[in-house]
């Protein structure tokens, strides 16, 4: 659906400044919801747009059925669709499609991490394998109008400062599953919206990277914000967030 529209994403409004959503976002979340209510009607789910719960106990679908939004709206190929499962509140599998890339990124707890290209072929992810900071690539939620990203601009500039090159890619989803691939070596949110970074933990968990929050605690779906790298690199990219 959401390549159908690549071209034509239909009406497109602020949800609040600079954060909008297009027709298409909609349908597409439309669509998800409709599926799995059809096949799995006991299960909870939490979208972007419609809201919902997470349950304490049984399934719940976390989705984000256009994540990049404001790539899409401009007909930038850097856009996904992003599906999570959780089993008693544990994230157990993530799905990241990137239909105009042809990739499909996805993961199950304990069965690794894998991409699945356009024509069948698949292939397991592995993180990169940069060891410092200095030879790493590094991508983040870069939108420093928002509160919370001036107060976490400090340590951000030193990490960009600090590392080979710097990227802002403009869709969380995509930017786990390149670190989870080794395209990048650390991804770094600074929000907390579960539906982007539940499928960036689990891919780069089981990519054989490691996925906290910004202190270094496990990732889980209340934390505030993530840092996704290799494990060679964790240590001084917590190093930097703590000191600031």
């Amino acid at each position: 659906m959401a390549l159908s529209r690549y071209e034509n994403p239909g009406e497109i409004r602020e949800k609040a400044p600079k954060d909008i959503v297009t027709e298409v976002d909609l349908l597409c979340e439309d669509l998800m919801v409709s599926r799995i209510e059809e096949h799995y009607p006991e299960d909870a789910i939490l979208s972007e747009e419609r809201g919902g719960e997470v349950a304490e106990t049984g399934r719940t679908w976390l989705l984000d059925p256009v994540d990049g939004t404001a790539n899409f709206a401009r007909s930038n190929p850097l856009f996904c669709v992003c599906v999570s499962v959780l089993e008693d509140g544990e994230v157990t599998h993530v799905a990241v499609a990137a239909p105009r890339l042809g990739d499909l990124y996805h993961a199950r707890r304990g069965g690794g991490a894998f991409r699945d290209f356009a024509g069948g072929r698949s292939t397991p992810l592995e993180v990169g394998s940069a060891q410092s900071l200095e030879y790493a690539f590094v991508g983040a939620d870069l939108s420093f109008s928002k509160e919370r990203n001036v107060a976490l601009r400090p340590a951000l500039d030193e990490i960009f400062d600090g590392c080979w090159q710097p990227r802002v890619l403009g869709s969380a989803g995509i930017r786990g599953a390149w670190v989870a691939a080794g395209y990048l070596d650390v991804s770094i949110g600074t929000r907390n919206t579960a539906w982007d970074y539940a499928p960036t933990a689990l891919l780069v968990s089981e990519a054989g990277g490691l996925a906290t929050d910004l202190s270094g605690e496990p990732w889980t779906l209340d934390s505030d914000g993530l840092v996704a790298t290799n494990p060679l690199l964790h240590a001084e990219v917590l190093r930097i967030l703590k000191g600031n």
